[in-house]
């Protein structure tokens, strides 16, 4: 029901009224002076009492956040206003004002982490449930023999970590506040209008990130029911209901899987019930699609096929083969390199100290010593094997798996291991991207297709082998032979991007060794692996906020077309290569190759991941920003007289103290932030551009506005984000350079575009494309 504002008086209100919905644009805001209202939203639903200002925290975001909707015959009093500034010309006009705005903020920031607290605990609890019955049917399904089918979205499934709790001491403070009595809340806040002011700017902007959160747990649990039951076939509900029919058709007892199915059914009840209890809106359930799939068990006879008998025999027949033909994997891979037998059993000693340990990750010095020699031992086979692989027709699986993903002794992984780690798909994959496993680079490296890496001291290939020769190590015959060997540009590869990286990648630097181990596998390695589609979604996800961070401003000629100098935007994306090993960290090596700038990055990823991977490419995707402004400037990437991403935020890093736009508190921030940056500026910036992408890309307030404004100018949002954004005055402020910077751009392209018309010239694709970029993104 809609209704009619009568501005700056008393309005009545029949029961069901919509206030105010949600995403509207605030033009006012409102008193509860009788009668009840709900705040509801997709992430929480709140019932406010008389007394409560209604609106006052969506003034600060522009739009209403949440709808209000009258839940009793109520009266309320509209204040006509759409910028905080108008808020003080109300708090002046009645000083009892002051205390109910406090104690309306209050009441809100109580319920809705009331409302947080509930959601964690179930989501932790949903997610454990899904994740335990999902291990169990595999297992289960693969111990009789059955096909266990696998669930993208299931292995997908993780919880995201929100920084709610960073301020969780502000949020205990105003829920202890609100217990407070009214009557002394409004005669400390009558005492001035700058205290009420500052202190309604604190609360909302913990409002807005509750609310900021809540909606995206809202969307979290709303995949992890989908994960319970949906329309497709490998939900939980469908995966056990098809396994239990199996079972019943082979005569056997699926009387434990159908208890499993009570209890999805049951969780998916209490997921309804918090929706409709706590999160302001109904969730859809495919009630249909369950009760068809429990009919069919229950009415379902017994088959009389025993293929199934058959399978299961099949099933382990096949498991055994793979075992047998992984025994002495180790011997089998060194056989294939050929190497000395010396070097063999000096390897073999080796290893077998290694799996002999009964701590592998123990920093004693026995034991560094032998994880010392492993790595070494590693790295010199490793090039021996993939040289013999490279001549080779055809190479044994063992020997594939051991280039691809470090994989050395069967006595190093359990049978499962194994067995999941032989029957891994390939991750290759048709994409616009360059993803690359380390056996295809190093492949790349060898046939002279790519140059090979910096190394860690930043130098090209034909940089070391200028330094060598300065060193008195190489002559300049040597240095031009070194310049065409492919074997020297390989070892050199291994010996340094591949090595010290593979290190970096795993993320365990002390304890680190360059071979598989269960030690350090906590997961299914089947759900773990980093194939070329998580990849390429998790690319996409962030190109879809950060979407101008390959696309570089390059020199365009055309002789044909008599075109001499003129500027476009080229996309240039990265080679993105998947290392041998389990890890939790990405490495954005190079930002270029060599000294063309429109060449490609290079990104390095762990094949097995256990951490999240968007996150992990939201810092790579950070450090590319910095290094890649770092090379477009040069010497004067710190000069703020040439304004750069990182000349002003540098500039930003050194006088934040005297910045008089920001508060003490937020100084003492960004002074933790420094430290927890390890006072490198890059590493800051890092930390500013995950809270960028992360939240402020979806309206929360996270930064400081001269960052904000920053990461707006620099490392703009997509169209569809900035249009979305723009109606809330602190991104449209932070815009307000980019917009300005962008329509300069576009009439000095099209001047130089009408210049090349006045001399006949005809305009090419390239110009064109160049000119639709900044009109259309």
């Amino acid at each position: 029901m809609e209704w009619k504002i009568n501005p700056n008086t008393v309005n009545q209100l029949a029961k069901g009224t919509v206030i105010f919905k949600e995403g509207d644009p605030v033009l006012s805001i409102v008193l509860l002076i009788k009668g009840r209202v709900i705040l509801h939203n997709n992430g929480a639903k709140i019932l406010l009492n008389s007394g409560t200002f209604l609106g006052l925290n969506d003034l600060y975001f522009g739009t209403y956040q949440s709808t209000y909707t009258a839940q009793d015959d109520s009266i309320v009093f509209v204040f006509t206003l759409n910028r905080v500034e108008d808020l003080e010309s109300i708090i002046s006009s009645n000083k009892e004002y002051n205390g109910f705005m406090v104690a309306s903020l209050n009441k809100i920031i109580f319920e809705l982490d009331q409302i947080y607290q509930d959601v964690i605990k179930h989501r932790t609890n949903l997610c454990r449930f899904i994740t335990d019955n999902y291990s169990d049917y595999r297992k289960y399904a693969k111990k009789l023999g059955y096909e266990a089918r696998t669930s993208e979205m299931i292995e997908a499934l993780s919880e995201t970590e929100y920084d709610i709790e960073l301020i969780r001491n502000r949020i205990e403070y105003y829920k202890e506040c609100h217990r407070l009595p009214m009557e002394v809340i409004k005669s400390f806040y009558s005492h001035g209008n700058s205290i009420t002011i500052y202190q309604i700017e604190e609360q909302v902007d913990v409002i807005n990130q509750l609310i900021g959160v809540l909606k995206e747990l809202s969307k979290e649990l709303a995949i992890m029911a989908d994960c319970l039951v949906n329309d497709s076939n490998t939900c939980i509900y469908q995966l056990i209901a098809f396994l239990a029919i199996e079972v019943s058709h082979a005569g056997g007892d699926n009387s434990d899987i159908v208890d499993t199915m009570d209890n999805v059914i049951e969780e998916i009840n209490k997921v309804e019930k918090l929706y409709d209890r706590k999160l302001g809106y109904k969730l859809s359930v495919n009630r249909k699609g369950m009760e068809e799939a429990y009919h069919i068990l229950l009415t379902d006879k017994k088959g009389q096929n025993n293929s199934r008998y058959e399978d299961k025999n099949e099933a382990e027949d096949t498991s055994s083969k793979i075992l047998s033909e992984m025994e002495n994997s180790f011997q089998k891979i060194i056989g294939f390199a050929e190497i000395s037998q010396d070097r063999a059993k000096e390897m073999e000693a080796n290893i077998r100290e290694f799996i002999n340990l009964k701590d592998r990750m123990a920093t004693d010095d026995n034991t560094r010593l032998i994880r010392k020699q492993l790595t070494d031992n590693y790295y010199e086979l490793y090039l021996a094997v993939f040289l013999k692989a490279y001549s080779a027709n055809e190479i044994p699986k063992i020997v594939d798996l051991f280039l691809k993903y470090g994989y050395a002794d069967e006595r190093l992984l359990t049978k499962e291991q194994l067995l999941n780690l032989y029957n891994l798909e390939d991750t290759r994959v048709d994409t616009s991207y360059n993803i690359y496993n380390i056996k295809d680079w190093l492949t790349l490296i060898y046939e002279g297709k790519k140059e090979p890496s910096k190394n860690e001291f930043d130098l090209e290939y034909p940089d070391m082998l200028l330094t060598l020769k300065k060193q008195g190590k190489l002559t300049e015959r040597d240095v031009r032979e070194w310049s065409e060997d492919r074997l020297r540009k390989l070892e050199y590869e291994i010996q340094n991007m591949f090595r010290y990286n593979n290190r970096t990648t795993n993320g365990q630097i002390s304890t680190f060794v360059p071979i598989l181990y269960k030690d350090t596998i906590t997961n299914d390695l089947e759900k773990i692996l980093v194939t070329g589609v998580k990849v390429i979604n998790a690319m996409n996800e962030l190109l879809n906020i950060d979407y101008s961070i390959f696309d570089r401003e390059v020199l365009y000629s055309s002789k044909e077309n008599n075109i001499v100098k003129e500027y476009i935007i080229k996309t240039v994306y990265p080679d993105i290569i998947l290392m041998p090993v389990v890890g939790m960290n990405g490495v954005m090596w190079q930002d270029i190759t060599g000294r063309k700038r429109d060449s490609c990055g290079r990104f390095l990823l762990p094949s097995f991941c256990e951490y999240g991977l968007t996150a992990i490419l939201t810092r790579i995707f950070g450090r590319f920003r910095w290094e890649m402004c770092r090379t477009i400037e040069g010497t004067a990437w710190n000069d703020i007289k040439h304004k750069s991403l990182t000349s002003e935020y540098s500039d930003y890093l050194q006088f934040y103290r005297k910045n008089k736009e920001l508060s003490e508190e937020k100084k003492e921030k960004i002074k933790l932030q420094i430290q927890k940056g390890r006072n490198s500026s890059r590493e800051v910036f890092v930390l500013d551009y995950e809270q960028w992408i992360k939240y402020e890309s979806r309206g929360a307030i996270k930064l400081n506005k001269p960052v904000r404004e920053i990461m707006a100018t620099y490392c703009p949002f997509s169209k569809e984000i900035r249009d979305k954004l723009i109606h809330q005055p602190m991104f449209e402020e932070a815009m307000a350079r980019f917009i300005k910077d962008r329509q300069k751009k576009i009439r000095d392209i099209e001047a130089r575009h009408r210049m090349l018309n006045k001399d006949q010239i005809e305009l090419t694709k390239e110009l064109i494309d160049t000119l639709n970029y900044y009109l259309d993104r």
